[in-house]
């Protein structure tokens, strides 16, 4: 055992491979937002997979580990001023799944050779990058590759087929195949390289030859409010607005205390309200159950201009380490005579999940309530706003993003921002909203690449090792 500590803590590499690991952390944190250098990406990693070549399991964990925490700690900086020394903590759980990367990639070439696991790396990456994603109980997907694509529309668009984990192996394509050219000199792995760079410029070129015919089935007009934690608010900056009859008007996630369906006279309220601006009305609050582990619900309440309860939605995905109600099961989504409405709340779209399921169901615009707080910093309001854009690329429909600080968007099925309203501010944003129709190829296999991702990387180790037990029998 302390042969093994003292192993560990020799960390076989030099000052000069640990400095370019760390400018190549620093890279990447540059092509995140806010920075939204997003060329940066694809060299980011090179220095990592470079320096991999020929390094023990011990010393590519720890390399690993290194980028990984740097990465997180300088993006994620403001993680500290919500957990204060606890987030370290945090930052090295992220920094983990990196040194899982690490190991598997120094398992691979030494199974195989350092060509296969730079071929392979792209696969190696997904599979850990969703399993770290959506695939355990701390799952966070803040700081995938793919996000920082997000403003880079040619490369954004190639989400419709291959989702944002699609991205995320595009980037780590390039970046293996630019080694694999340089480095090697045979005509076979140039030729191997080339298409490494062919097929992710096809992919991005597919969707600018093919562009798809949205069907309309109607429109809406939105009013999405932005104001933190007040009904009142909310409804004076609604009424100052002179809301069109029939149209959609969303409050932020929480924006009351309680609910209607409980409350008589907060229901009353709200149906005075309505009564005012003739629109339907989506909002979110708190639903109050027996549960003593849990006692409330998080949920959004959708109402009809003539003040008609439709239905509800029960948040999917609660923040980690918050009070945020407990988890909502099934996809509800709503219908009304323009078109149906798929409502998922503020961190619900984090993830694919929620917003693929709505779309399947038939739902004909996505809809986001959020609770950002104000004191969570604007680095963290640009970052959270920023994986929005590939929810709407992936499902093709246009996503209404009210949040109770900014950023407040409208994106549409290209990812592009229509109107928004910034960090910080008090207001209304508004806008024409055409009701969509289909189903882009990402809504129907949306999972098909990630697990296929992981597919390939343990068959890759399984076949590697049969074949090392028999060169050793």
């Amino acid at each position: 055992m302390k042969n093994a500590i003292k192993t560990f803590f020799n960390f076989g590499f030099t000052l000069k491979e640990f400095l370019a690991v760390f400018l190549g952390s620093c890279l990447l944190v540059l092509s995140m937002p806010p920075y939204d250098f997003s060329v940066f990406a694809f060299f980011a990693l090179i220095p990592l997979l470079i320096i991999l070549e020929n390094k023990s399991f011990s010393v590519s964990l720890r390399l690993g580990l290194i980028a990984g925490f740097i990465s997180n700690a300088i993006a994620l900086f403001w993680l500290y001023l919500l957990f204060d020394t606890f987030s370290i903590v945090l930052f090295c759980i992220l920094a983990v799944f990196w040194g899982i990367f690490g190991v598997i990639f120094s398992a691979i070439q030494k199974l195989y050779n350092y060509k296969i696991a730079l071929i392979s790396a792209p696969f190696t990456w997904v599979a850990i990058e969703f399993l770290k994603s959506e695939q355990w109980k701390l799952k966070f997907g803040w700081l995938s590759l793919g996000y920082s694509q997000h403003n880079n529309e040619p490369v954004l668009m190639t989400a419709k087929y291959i989702g944002v984990y699609g991205v995320s192996a595009l980037i780590l394509c390039v970046s293996a195949a630019m080694i694999l050219f340089f480095k090697f000199k045979d005509l076979k792995t140039r030729l191997i390289a080339a298409m490494g760079i062919l097929l992710p410029v096809m992919l991005i070129i597919c969707p600018i030859l093919f562009k798809d015919k949205p069907i309309t089935a109607g429109k809406m007009r939105f009013y999405g409010i932005q104001a933190e934690g007040n009904f009142n608010k909310c409804m004076e900056l609604s009424l100052k607005a002179k809301i069109k009859p029939n149209s959609l008007v969303v409050f932020p996630e929480y924006s009351m205390p309680d609910s209607p369906l409980q409350n008589p006279s907060t229901e009353k309220k709200v149906l005075n309200f309505i009564e005012k601006i003739n629109s339907y009305l989506i909002f979110g609050c708190i639903e109050f159950t027996d549960d003593e582990k849990m006692p409330f619900n998080n949920i959004a309440l959708i109402y009809s201009p003539k003040g008609k309860f439709i239905g509800k939605f029960q948040k999917h995905h609660p923040i980690q380490f918050f009070a945020d109600g407990k988890p909502g099961t099934g996809y509800p989504v709503f219908k009304i005579p323009s078109g149906i409405l798929g409502v998922g709340i503020c961190y619900d779209y984090d993830y694919v999940d929620v917003a693929r399921n709505l779309a399947n169901k038939g739902a004909m615009v996505l809809i986001a309530p959020t609770m950002d707080a104000l004191s969570w910093s604007k680095t963290q309001h640009i970052q959270h706003a920023s994986i929005m854009p590939f929810r709407a690329v992936e499902t093709g429909r246009f996503l209404l993003r009210p949040a109770s600080s900014g950023i407040s968007m409208v994106i549409n099925p290209q990812g592009q921002i229509l109107t928004q309203l910034g960090f910080g501010k008090v207001g209304v944003i508004e806008h024409e909203i055409p009701l969509l129709e289909g189903k882009t190829f990402y809504v129907r296999y949306g999972y098909l690449f990630p697990y296929l991702s992981q597919i390939i990387c343990i068959l890759l180790l399984l076949a590697g090792i049969i074949r090392y037990r028999r060169k050793k029998n």
